[in-house]
């Protein structure tokens, strides 16, 4: 359970500090960039998190 949560805050804020990015990029600042940046990354990495056990499940099992 905890990592399942660890994926999905990490997911949350990432697309928490990507709309704050995307406000502030709009706005004119000048951290806008690195919000967006490590917004995206927390978005890919939440993503990642999510997927991998998906898509790699069946590399575990034996006998098929």
């Amino acid at each position: 359970m905890g990592p399942l949560l660890f994926r999905l805050a990490l997911l949350s804020v990432g697309l928490g500090l990507t709309e704050i990015g995307i406000s502030a990029l709009l706005g004119g600042s000048s951290a806008a960039w690195l919000l967006l940046a490590l917004g995206l990354m927390g978005i890919f990495g939440g993503s990642v998190g999510f997927m991998a056990p998906l898509l790699g499940a069946h590399h575990g099992k034996e006998g098929r």
